[in-house]
């Protein structure tokens, strides 16, 4: 017996087989409340033989509501029909140098945002905000190509595998993914350069590029330092969304990184956005009423010359006061949570934010935590394990762009978090496998009705399609009448 939620009569094959279905092409229809078959035209003029890189891309979208960890967990099982090709096909297509997957994600961004103009959701939305942060991504082995030992934060061990930069945009409603790289760390120990011995290193992939490629582009940025790449994604951010400000931790928080947001000092051309970021309790040193301070000793000269405030609302003491740091003029915010807590610092280019008002933006940075944590528990981000570094940009792109269509249909339905979209969506995907199992099952049917009948018949298809438009059973009875005028 078929649930409520499944088909009931012929007349409900209707909506989902009216004509024969081939490839992927009706994963699309389930998608299609995301509204991204526009940007697979873009894709398509890649295509140089076989399937288009549109169909494959769609199938890697909708691996994981599918419970499949991998194209070849697909073409094992029961679903083998949506692939449209072998698995050649895709893992080609995962290590092609000429896939420009940064474009590929920022053509999603864009229509996400567009979709949210077009259907006027962000009326008294927040201020619209980039994050930018990165995170540990665990490897299996060393011979992947750039794997190495990197610094877990949440551990605090060194551990195998790779470094993802992510930067995030908070649009006052929303935080998507729109721009990221992944980096390997050498270490300061020269005899094992990236943690590894020599024999890892030469048992490692290297791959062969195409100079000025996008894979060669990517693979670049693998040795350069997270702050200048981080610069040069909010760089690109900056030129097309509009931004309030750029939200970061104490590692990224510098005077390159402010120059970079607010543009140089001594320039007369209005900033884009403004910069809040937490600095470290180091040496650098501000500058206030003349003479120049560390954090320490700035900290214990305000104590003494100013109230320590209690902000009762968030729990915290704190202090403010306005700087100048390098050559900009800032305001700063010593925070301290609870009676025996330890200062942090955090600092902020504009100067008009009041201690709750600058906590409660800077908050809004814990939104790219929560995508590394549903990203990797949901959708297998970093789980890939080729061994080559297009197939680690390509599963990454994919697992953004799987992150930005759950955010969407988040957006508009009512949903609590995106774990619950991301069941829902995989229980329709499930009822449509009914729906093609069925189809199979009539295509059979109708077949061995044909053989017994010893008729000769074109297309099986076109039957069973004629079947079920005339919703009644007696096209089998039209076939015994074929049969009796022979």
């Amino acid at each position: 017996m078929l649930p409520s939620k499944g088909i009931e009569t012929i007349e409900e094959l209707k909506k989902y087989f009216s004509i024969p279905e081939k490839k992927v092409d009706y994963l699309l229809d389930i998608l299609k409340f995301f509204d991204f078959k526009r940007i697979h035209k873009r894709l398509d003029g890649l295509k140089r033989q076989g399937s288009s890189i549109s169909s494959i891309l769609s199938v890697f979208i909708i691996l994981p509501f599918l419970n499949h960890a991998s194209v070849h967990a697909l073409l094992r099982s029961g679903s083998k029909n949506m692939a449209g090709g072998g698995k050649d096909v895709y893992y080609r297509a995962r290590n092609r140098q000429d896939i420009d997957w940064r474009k590929v994600l920022t053509s999603f961004v864009k229509r996400f945002l567009a979709i949210i103009d077009q259907k006027g959701d962000n009326d008294g939305a927040g201020p619209r905000c980039l994050a930018l942060d990165d995170s540990y991504l665990p490897k299996v082995g060393t011979k992947a190509e750039f794997v190495g030992r990197v610094f877990d934060h949440v551990t605090h061990r060194f551990l195998i595998g790779l470094r993802l930069l992510q930067l995030c945009f908070y649009d006052g409603k929303s935080t998507v993914p729109i721009d990221f790289s992944i980096h390997r760390e050498k270490g300061k120990n020269a005899s094992k350069p990236y943690g590894l011995t020599n024999k890892q290193l030469k048992q490692q992939v290297k791959g062969s590029r195409i100079e000025g490629s996008a894979s060669d582009i990517r693979a670049k940025e693998v040795d350069v330092s997270k702050m200048k790449v981080g610069i040069e994604m909010i760089k690109r951010a900056l030129k097309f969304l509009k931004v309030d400000y750029v939200l970061m931790d104490s590692w990224f928080t510098s005077e390159a990184m402010i120059e970079c947001v607010r543009g140089k000092a001594e320039s007369n051309k209005a900033p884009k956005a403004h910069l809040i970021g937490m600095m470290k309790m180091g040496n650098a040193k501000y500058l206030y009423n003349g003479r120049l301070y560390d954090a320490a000793s700035l900290l214990k000269h305000l104590k003494r010359t100013l109230k320590v405030s209690n902000c009762k609302k968030l729990k915290a003491f704190y202090i403010v006061a306005d700087v100048k740091y390098k050559d900009y003029p800032v305001r700063i915010y010593f925070s301290r949570f609870g009676n025996r807590g330890k200062w942090h610092l955090l600092l902020s280019t504009d100067k008009s934010l009041s201690y709750v008002r600058m906590m409660e933006i800077y908050r809004i940075r814990w939104t790219i935590e929560v995508f590394f944590h549903e990203g990797k528990g949901l959708l297998g981000l970093g789980k890939c394990q080729s061994t080559t570094f297009e197939a680690q940009i390509a599963d990454a792109t994919v697992t953004m762009i799987q992150y930005i269509l759950l955010t969407l249909k988040k957006r508009f339905e009512d949903y609590e978090t995106r774990g619950a979209v991301f069941r829902d969506v995989s229980e329709q995907i499930q009822e449509r496998k009914l729906h093609v199992r069925l189809w199979e099952l009539l295509l059979v049917i109708v077949k061995m009705v044909i053989e017994s009948l010893e008729l000769i018949i074109d297309d099986i298809d076109a039957v069973v399609t004629k079947i079920i438009k005339d919703n009644r059973l007696n096209g089998v009875a039209d076939l015994i009448s074929m049969k009796n005028q022979t």
